[in-house]
């Protein structure tokens, strides 16, 4: 049995979706039509900020 969803790997098109229809990334999708992308764009944070008490890193 094939671990759920979640355990896997998703599919680089169903990562940008909303919707809860996942596909593992052995699926070679491309196009979807129920994908729904966010409304927003959705960038990682960058964390630098909270290393207040961390030694300096040395700039070039």
């Amino acid at each position: 049995m094939a671990a759920p969803p979640e355990k896997q790997e998703l599919n680089p098109l169903c990562r940008k979706c909303l919707r809860p229809c996942k596909q593992p990334s052995t699926c070679l999708l491309i196009s979807c039509p129920r994908y729904q992308p966010p409304p927003f764009k959705i960038e990682t944070p960058k964390f630098s900020q909270l290393d207040l008490f961390a030694t300096p890193k040395k700039r070039k």
